[in-house]
């Protein structure tokens, strides 16, 4: 498989990261980790660089620990976003590969 590559700015830092996953995938996951990480800088204003991207990973392995036990995770409006987008894409598509109702009634 090939492997993409996406570059990252989180809190002035340039990452490149690869992987098999598609280049969506990766800017999804890339915009959901800068999302949390402004919200903490958001919060703790005072904090270095390290200590907010420590929280953030925290609030991420926090919602993720919560969805593995049935939980709801914290959300914030930009996440519920693109949640919606994704259950909207996955219902299109869903009514794209089933065929339509076939009414014998009429």
């Amino acid at each position: 498989m090939e492997k993409r590559q996406l570059r990252i700015e989180i809190l002035g830092s340039s990452f490149v990261i690869q992987s098999d996953e598609s280049t969506e995938h990766l800017s999804r996951l890339s915009a959901f980790v800068k999302s949390k990480v402004e919200e903490v800088k958001g919060r703790y204003t005072f904090a270095d660089p390290l200590t907010i991207v420590v929280l953030a990973a925290l609030n991420i392995a926090d919602d993720l620990y919560k969805c593995r036990e049935g939980r709801e995770p914290s959300l914030n409006g930009e996440d519920i976003g693109m949640l919606a987008d994704r259950l909207i894409n996955k219902m299109d598509d869903e009514l794209l590969t089933h065929t339509p109702y076939d009414d014998k009634s009429s």
